[in-house]
Formats: C-alpha cells, sequence, structure tokens
C-alpha cells in the first residue's frame, strides 16, 4: 500500500471514530439546554421527550422532565438509592447495575415505579460520580447525561481526575410526563404529575430557602408529637427512606404532609392515622404561616 493510501485510510478511520464519538455524545444527551418556565407552564406541558426546566420562580431549580417512567428510573434511581437508601451498606458507596435490579426485586418495585419523582442537589451528585468513579462502577446512558449536563451547564467540572461542585446548592429534580398505562409502566394522569412536581418543588424549597427550612426543623420538633414523628418514620421507612438521618425525615416529613395532594401517594390511611389527625397537623403547619409561596392549599390543574 503507498504511503498516501495508507494516509488516507489512517484519515478515514480518524474522521469516522469522531463521527462515532459524536454520536455517542448526543446519544448521552449532550447539548440539553434548559427551557425556563413557571409551575403551570412545567405542569400542564407534555413535550414527549426529554426535556430541562429551568424554574422561573428560583433559577437554583432544574427539573428534569421524562417522557417515560422506566426513562427516568434509569437515569435517578441508582442516584436516589445512593442518597436517601444508604441503610445496609457498611460504608455510602454506588451499587451495581445488578445490585440495584436486586434491591428494587426486593422492595418488589420495578425499574419504572421504584421512585415517581427524584430530588438531588449537586453536591450529591458530584459525591454520586465521585464515588463510582473510586470504585469503578460503570455509569449507564442516562446517568451519563445528567454527568454530561451538569459540566456543560457550568455546576460542575473535573479537577484533577476527581469531580467537583461548581454551584453546589443548584436542586436537581425530575418528574414524568403524563401516560397511559401499559405493559411496565403505570398511569401518570394530570393529578398524579401535579402531586408528583408539587412534592418535588417541596424539595427544592427545603433546600434552597434557608426560612423556610428552620420552619419545617422546628414544626418537627415543637409541634409534633413525639408519636406523630414515629409515624411518619415509620411510614418512610416503608419506603426505604434513611429514617436515622433527621433532616433527610424532615424534608419528606413536609413534602408529603402539605404537598402530595394525591390519596395514591400519600393518605390518612397510608401514614395510619385518622381523617382528622392528618387534618389536624396540616392546620397546624399552615397556623405557624410558614415562609414560603408554595400553596398551602391545593387546586389541582391550576
Amino acid at each position: 500500500m503507498s504511503i498516501r493510501k495508507s494516509g488516507t485510510m489512517a484519515f478515514i478511520r480518524f474522521f469516522l471514530l469522531i463521527l462515532a464519538a459524536s454520536a455517542a455524545f448526543l446519544a448521552h444527551g449532550a447539548g440539553l439546554q434548559p427551557v425556563g418556565g413557571d409551575f403551570s407552564q412545567i405542569v400542564n406541558s407534555r413535550t414527549g421527550k426529554l426535556t430541562v426546566w429551568q424554574y422561573s420562580g428560583n433559577p437554583s431549580i432544574f427539573v428534569f422532565d421524562f417522557p417515560g417512567l422506566a426513562y427516568q428510573g434509569r437515569s435517578f434511581n441508582r442516584i436516589t438509592q445512593f442518597t436517601e437508601q444508604q441503610t445496609t451498606e457498611p460504608y455510602p458507596r454506588v451499587l451495581t447495575e445488578q445490585e440495584m435490579t436486586t434491591r428494587i426485586a426486593a422492595a418488589k418495585r420495578s425499574e419504572s415505579d421504584f421512585a415517581f419523582g427524584h430530588d438531588v442537589m449537586v453536591h450529591e451528585l458530584v459525591q454520586f460520580f465521585n464515588f463510582a468513579q473510586r470504585d469503578k462502577i460503570p455509569l449507564n446512558q442516562e446517568e451519563t447525561a445528567i454527568r454530561d449536563f451538569l459540566v456543560e451547564q457550568g455546576m460542575m467540572r473535573d479537577w484533577r481526575g476527581f469531580w467537583q461542585a461548581v454551584q453546589p446548592n443548584n436542586v436537581i429534580l425530575s418528574i414524568p410526563q403524563t401516560q397511559d398505562k401499559s405493559a411496565g409502566e403505570p398511569l401518570i394522569n394530570a393529578t398524579a404529575r401535579y402531586a408528583i412536581l408539587l412534592h418535588e418543588m417541596a424539595h427544592g424549597e427545603f433546600y434552597t430557602n434557608p426560612y423556610y427550612t428552620q420552619y419545617c426543623q422546628r414544626f418537627w420538633q415543637e409541634s409534633l408529637t413525639d408519636a406523630q414523628r414515629e409515624i411518619f418514620k415509620s411510614f418512610l421507612g416503608k419506603y426505604n427512606y434513611a429514617t436515622g438521618y433527621e433532616m433527610l425525615v424532615i424534608n419528606e416529613t413536609q413534602a408529603y404532609l402539605m404537598f402530595t395532594p394525591d390519596p395514591a401517594s400519600f393518605s390518612a390511611r397510608k401514614l395510619g392515622v385518622t381523617e382528622q389527625e392528618l387534618e389536624a397537623m396540616r392546620n397546624a403547619f399552615r397556623k405557624g404561616k410558614p415562609p414560603t409561596t408554595l400553596p398551602l392549599r391545593w387546586n389541582i390543574g391550576e
């Protein structure tokens, strides 16, 4: 083979490698750009594709809006297990995909309904990616897309071989779009979508509004009785939350108690109290005038 022909073939191979790398990069969600939107715009949308919203009411909150629950699960289930359900591991670590599959099966759940929404701060995502890298746990394509998005948006960066948070207190939420029930995919109607988004926005408020965080802590410590706190811990334990972490429990309590208007997800029966006791707790929360603009009474479809 001539030197010229050899050089031409090498160039072609190099060009094809570049194309393949570009295709993989795009497949992993590269180039996802946030779209601004308020609560109403987000909840009433159905784009049919992965859309990332930047919440106009709080630009530190980003919402990954998925066209399917399984897609959402592949993206966030391992992350949520790492941040909220480290209850049996001797030290924090990212589960392998096989371990995660086993964990989901043991909970009698599926990739689609392991969680209907997710919430995580950027500094927690940085921990997830660093621990996965430390233990040589491969990321799947969807997790890689989240990592790439954070890098592209300047929220984290590679620093000497480790991931470093640049905007550690930004919040990443995820929700599913409305969908019909199908094999392996539960029904998500407009009521469910509203409740999931409101619940996750409550977590965003807890993370980013220190006055509201302090209010929730006082409500937990001073307004609820010992018995009521144990009731919430028991409820959360059924969903495998790490109930030994008080701030996690307080965060989930406020989100379920005040911002989950879907009886399929939260109700007096599911909590194990009477309707009167549940409403009394809600009234006590409202009476203290929590410093938040989130709706303390619900208008489904608003």
